[in-house]
């Protein structure tokens, strides 16, 4: 049985390499028969390799190869890219993937040591170039020559490198004045490390309090949902502030925040594990001394996942009836907008809203649908489902015409059939097979609509090819038939009777295969009897049929002969045998 392509792996939302390592994308579908992997741009123009930058392998991953600079291409390095699997079911898209390339370049980073008091709190900061700034995260700080202290969020008493990359030294002394201090970091891309020039303390002479001012730090942090997130507020001032933490609600009073199972409250440091969207909003920091205090406030955004859901996954309509597909979003945070796709191609007036209905269901319809739903911040998600037809009898659409011709020219008879199953076509001269001769040729074939498309082509038509034609279209739902005569002029022919098996106590219907025009008069005997010869048996003289209803097993098998006559009186002659078996 067939079934529509779906995702085993899906490429994930977002690729970031640098050129000197590369990066890869790797897409597996699953689906009856095994669905073909490409990948395609935005404008769903497919993807293929581009020497020495770009590479497809036959697996389906996309391998874009480590690169010199000079070969950087935004169209191949800072674009979209989504994962298509096909098979004769349909075709889905992943969601999209935005692929950054980052070209490496030399950075330095220094130490920028903030002025410091006797018995106050020194503050170190690592500066990196702002063009690898995003890319690089401090890792530690060395005491020269060997001690390393490492970013945590509650500190190790007189040090704490906080999660942002600062180096707070409390309480400092002359005796600080003498080590130097490195900070290390790593290039989140290429694994890279680098450390700064060492710098050291200069105290001032104390000059008393001095109120705390905040420093520079983020005004708002955005984290997805379940992961950790860290607000830090590092104040400067003498002596050492303390912190306070609130969670500020618009038209309420902003509730302290105390420790608790998820929250842990770290003087500058404020961090929630597992965050939800409840956790969303505007905190207050509040630094105090002796000699003032100072205010900094930070918004947390949590992004939630973002889900989407078809239901039904699978839909069996019969043809002309109607179908539909609900697309449900799931996520709380941002607007979001729905298209939907039909084989990997967006449904034009279907660009947005969650139920898609669809009238009318032909052929054309069946296949794979799939809702994509996406948010302002750029991340996107999709499902799919899967439209199959139900059983439908076969209809004609086309039929051929009686035909009267003189013998000599080329014929071609045809018929078209609709249904689902796609129907398969038969062909019948005068009830039996068609003759086996090199002058007929029977053709079939399946349109791109899924029609099912049959004829008889007869090369010099010949006398004895005239009778009723019959073409039956059948599927597993039904069966439908089309006669029609093709009158070819000559003397009266009739063909070879096959043998023919009737059942007792059932009908039997028997068209003697009469060629030659015109036709006057058909006749049936048997043992020198012309029928009908009792209430049983009826012989319709102008089409040559003879019905015999119920068979007897001993009075109907035989052997019985029919004959034409035209009206100049010339006649011809044949006959045949009739078992018949049962009671």
């Amino acid at each position: 049985m067939r079934r529509g392509p779906s995702f085993l792996m899906e490429p994930p939302p977002k690729l970031e390499f640098s050129n000197s390592s590369g990066g890869r994308l790797d897409c597996t579908a699953t689906g009856t028969p095994s669905p073909s992997i490409t990948w395609t741009s935005l404008d769903g123009q497919t993807v293929s390799d581009v020497p020495g930058v770009r590479r497809i392998l036959a697996n389906g991953t996309l391998l874009l190869l480590s690169f010199p600079p000079e070969l950087y291409r935004q169209d191949v390095h800072s674009a979209i890219y989504r994962c298509s699997a096909s098979n004769s079911v349909g075709t889905i898209i992943s969601r999209d993937v935005n692929v950054r390339a980052v070209v490496t370049q030399m950075y330095k980073v220094s130490v920028r040591v903030l002025t410091a008091s006797k018995g106050c709190t020194a503050v170190l900061q690592c500066i990196v170039d702002r063009s690898a700034r995003e890319l690089v995260k401090v890792v530690s700080w060395l005491q020269e020559p060997s001690f390393n202290i490492y970013p945590s969020l509650q500190g190790d008493g007189k040090y704490h490198v906080l999660p942002s990359g600062e180096l707070l030294i409390h309480s400092v002394q002359e005796s600080d004045e003498r080590p130097r201090y490195r900070c290390r970091t790593r290039h989140r891309l290429t694994k890279h490390l680098e450390s700064s020039s060492s710098a050291s303390i200069t105290l001032l002479d104390s000059r008393g309090h001095a109120p705390p001012a905040i420093l520079e730090h983020l005004t708002s942090v955005t984290v997805h949902q379940d992961e950790g997130a860290v607000l830090v507020c590092v104040a400067q001032g003498c002596p050492s502030p303390d912190y306070r933490w609130y969670q500020v609600a618009g038209g309420y009073e902003p509730v302290a925040l105390l420790a608790g199972p998820r929250t842990r409250v770290l003087g500058p440091v404020l961090a929630v594990e597992a965050v939800s969207e409840e956790d969303a909003g505007l905190y207050r920091c509040i630094a105090t001394n002796p000699a003032g205090e100072a205010t900094a406030e930070i918004r947390l955004n949590i992004i939630t996942p973002l889900s989407v859901e078809i239901v039904p996954q699978v839909s069996t309509v019969k043809m002309g009836a109607t179908a539909e597909f609900r697309c449900s979003v799931s996520h709380s945070s941002g607007a979001h907008l729905i298209t939907w796709y039909k084989d990997g191609r967006v449904m034009p007036g279907r660009s947005n809203g969650e139920l898609l209905v669809l009238n009318g269901i032909t052929r054309e319809d069946q296949g794979m649908y799939q809702c994509v739903a996406r948010r302002a911040e750029g991340d996107t998600a999709q499902a799919s489902a899967e439209l199959l037809l139900g059983d439908a009898s076969p209809v004609l659409l086309y039929s051929f015409i009686e035909q009267t011709l003189q013998p000599g020219p080329a014929v071609s008879l045809k018929c078209t059939a609709s249904g689902n199953p796609t129907p398969h076509i038969t062909w019948h001269l005068d009830g039996f097979s068609l003759p086996h001769n090199t002058r007929f040729l029977i053709g079939q074939q399946i349109s791109m609509h899924g029609d099912v498309i049959s004829h008889v082509n007869i090369t010099h038509v010949a006398v004895e090819d005239g009778g009723e034609y019959t073409c039956t279209a059948e599927n597993r739902a039904g069966k439908v038939s089309h006669s029609a005569r093709l009158n070819v002029y000559g003397l009266p022919y009739i063909r070879l009777i096959p043998k023919v098996t009737a059942v007792a106590g059932e009908q039997l219907q028997i068209k003697c295969p009469v060629a030659g025009y015109p036709i006057e008069e058909i006749k049936w005997e048997k043992g020198g009897r012309e029928l009908p010869d009792d209430l049983r048996q009826k012989v319709i003289t102008s089409t040559g049929v003879l019905v015999i209803n119920p068979v007897q097993k001993n009075a109907d098998a035989g052997t019985y002969t029919c004959w034409a006559r035209n009206k100049q009186g010339q006649t011809a002659r044949r006959s045949g045998e009739i078992t018949v078996i049962g009671e």
